[in-house]
């Protein structure tokens, strides 16, 4: 009961926020040149298992928390060249509160339609989900598997990616998390009526864990039938926007990523096809997606994750194998007068030879729009589903959570 009582209070806080909700500035400095001042913020509730107090077995943990609070700058120096910059509150490693910190900084030059350049710390195109608006998801937060990505952290994520499931996790992290600092072409064009292709090909610094100096190098396609979705980045859902359907496939490599015991320098490779779809029915629109994915980590059993090398005061090893392997997630809601329920499934399988870091993860859920996703609530329940035990316990094989929040984005 008390559980419920917290959920039902921060859904009735989270809705009076987003009714007090604010627009966003535009400052013009000329006929051309302009500068957009916005920001995010989602705050949630998280209710979820832990094992708290150390003793191998869980327990319910309600911890209130900020996922994203950020601050936007846009510019507008003229029609071909535009920049933009995003800060985000993260917490301290020391618990002394949250630290403000730069996540985007690039600046986009328009060549053409089929010729932009993109240059400095930004999303590098690895998968669909990447590439998808965080103040735009479908669910409360991007699907477990994107976050096998390399700068994402080679891993995967419970609690709508509120917290990390570390048997499924090779440890990998960049220098500047999520994001990477390089370079992506990117352009597209519409074939005829109904057809229009978007390209990605970027060259990013990736990380360099094992004292070496490899570049990273990520491509994507896409095609769409119907409307297009020209921008660099997606929507999950576009309510009642846009009748769409997208396919699309990625490639994302790096060689040298790591050292480990069993395998030498270990090369990095993610592979992806999706597919996604936004279109009227009946009386509202639905919305799906679903992608297969493939990360190779060059099958090492002893990887040494954070560059620290193996001997006497080095950390732990990673078995990458628990995070290497393959899986797919599928999602789809329906939208209509505001509401959308949804449903998200995901499985992956480890190539650890136990199966340990493999999981089937369901999400359910509903969103209200108070203005579309400038303003809504969400409310989602989620269960992972282990193949094995979970590290750190004696017997659970599972992670249940109820989330909360309220996103805001301008």
């Amino acid at each position: 009961m008390k559980q419920v009582l917290t959920v039902c209070t921060g859904v009735l806080a989270l809705i009076w926020l987003a009714n007090a909700a604010m627009g966003a500035a535009v400052v013009k400095i000329d006929d051309e040149a302009q500068v957009k001042i916005g920001f995010r913020v989602q705050p949630l509730v998280v209710i979820t298992d832990k094992d708290i107090d150390g003793d191998g077995e869980f327990e319910r943990e309600v911890d209130f928390k900020v996922r994203r609070a950020r601050l936007r700058l846009g510019a507008d120096v003229n029609e071909f060249i535009s920049a933009f910059l995003q800060t985000d509150a993260g917490s301290g490693a020391d618990g002394s509160g949250y630290d403000w910190r730069l996540i985007d900084a690039f600046v986009t030059v328009k060549v053409d339609d089929l010729l932009k350049v993109v240059a400095g710390e930004n999303m590098a195109p690895a998968t669909r989900q990447n590439l998808t608006s965080s103040g735009a998801n479908m669910t409360i937060d991007r699907t477990s598997i994107t976050y096998k990505t390399l700068t994402w952290g080679t891993r995967s994520v419970t609690a709508f990616a509120n917290n990390t499931f570390s048997d499924a996790d090779a440890g990998l992290r960049g220098d500047v998390d999520v994001r990477d600092l390089g370079v992506t072409l990117f352009g597209g064009a519409q074939i005829n009526d109904l057809l229009h292709f978007k390209y990605y090909a970027g060259v990013y610094d990736g990380i360099q864990e094992a004292g070496e100096d490899n570049l990273r190098y990520t491509g994507r396609v896409q095609l769409n039938v119907f409307d297009p979705e020209p921008n660099y980045f997606n929507s999950a859902t576009y309510l009642d926007g846009k009748k769409t359907i997208g396919i699309g496939a990625s490639i994302d490599a790096q060689d040298e990523v790591a050292a480990s015991a069993d395998k030498g320098l270990v090369d990095y490779g993610f592979y992806t096809m999706d597919v996604f779809g936004n279109l009227p029915a009946g009386p509202g629109y639905v919305t799906f997606e679903a992608a297969y994915e493939n990360l190779d980590l060059g099958d090492a059993t002893a990887l040494d994750y954070d560059g620290d090398g193996f001997g006497a005061g080095a950390t732990a090893t990673k078995d990458a194998t628990q995070s290497q392997g393959d899986g797919y997630y599928v999602q789809v809601g329906y939208y209509i007068n505001k509401v959308q329920p949804w449903f998200d499934y995901e499985t992956w399988n480890s190539d650890a030879a136990t199966g340990k870091g493999g999981y089937d993860l369901y999400r359910l859920g509903v969103t209200y729009f108070f203005k579309g996703h400038n303003a809504n609530v969400k409310l989602g329940y989620e269960k992972l589903n282990a193949d094995e035990t979970i590290t750190g316990t004696t017997s659970e094989d599972s992670i249940e959570s109820i989330v909360a929040g309220i996103y805001v984005t301008y």
